[in-house]
């Protein structure tokens, strides 16, 4: 799936954590988010993902605006830089966990979630 981010802005209380980022991430590409702590990072993973809402500006998921859709219909995760693990499980656990979480009919089955963590 194709990400674009277009002049997104993300404000705190006037402070302008992000401002006008634009970004495309072409389907299957990895891409790595470089900077001093403070610089925006996390809150535009935060974006992305749904934590957050922008500002100004928009975020497609393909030709799809994104923008408003809540965190369950992005279907989007992302592993923090410093440890967010469950002491009590293993790492496969903990990869799977999102999925294990999921409702209804969207939860893969218990073999597709060993697959994939």
């Amino acid at each position: 799936m194709e990400v674009r981010v277009a002049n997104v802005r993300k404000e705190f209380e006037r402070f302008p954590a992000l401002h006008d980022v634009s970004l495309d991430i072409k389907s299957g590409e990895l891409i790595a988010l470089l900077g001093p702590s403070g610089s925006g990072k996390t809150t535009l993973l935060r974006l992305i993902a749904g934590l957050e809402r922008p500002t100004r500006g928009k975020i497609f998921f393909g030709d799809e605006d994104a923008s408003q859709k809540s965190i369950q219909e992005r279907n989007v995760g992302f592993v923090f830089q410093h440890y967010a693990l469950f002491r009590h499980m293993t790492v496969a656990d903990n990869i799977g966990f999102g999925l294990k979480v999921r409702h209804g009919s969207s939860r893969p089955p218990a073999g597709e979630i060993r697959r994939r963590a």
